[in-house]
């Protein structure tokens, strides 16, 4: 069994991530902010999963919905990509930096997966080597194992 990256301890939590994982979180995680605080471009769904439609039978009250609630939930993303970026070389987390990594890791998953159109169905073990996505479905196991990491260790 490959050895947990975090973990509960001293009332907070042990961040053990090698540097060339808290490298790519650092890249990656300002792609995210600008994703977030672009003017939101009609047709470009990359960002659909991080603002979920609230009303599926009802499109008026949706976008009456999202006109409200999407700059808070901007800002909310962005204050965890920011506390992420504040604390990535730190070895020890409080439980609220930890719950804003699983925020920023979260949200550059759930991008990512809108752009590779992961389904449920879809078994990462299964993707041919030869696929062109091959490095984005890798990055996405990746950021999924750590997100599960993230909330086991929250639970114990």
């Amino acid at each position: 069994m490959a050895r947990r990256r975090i973990k509960r301890s001293n009332g907070g939590f042990r961040l053990n991530l090698p540097d060339n994982e808290r490298d790519l979180l650092a890249h990656l995680l300002p792609q995210l902010r600008e994703l977030l605080t672009a003017e939101p471009t009609p047709g470009d769904e990359r960002v659909r999963r991080l603002f979920p439609t609230a009303y599926p039978d009802d499109p008026e009250k949706d976008a009456e919905y999202q006109r409200f609630m999407r700059e808070e939930l901007v800002s909310s993303r962005v204050n965890s990509i920011e506390t992420v970026e504040r604390t990535m070389h730190q070895s020890q987390l409080s439980a609220d930096e930890l719950a804003a990594w699983m925020s920023a890791v979260n949200g550059v998953r759930l991008v990512l997966g809108t752009m590779l159109d992961i389904s449920e169905e879809l078994e990462l073990s299964h993707v041919d080597e030869a696929d062109p996505n091959i490095g984005g479905y890798t990055l996405y196991g990746y950021l999924s194992m750590l997100l599960e990491e993230i909330v086991q260790a929250q639970l114990d």
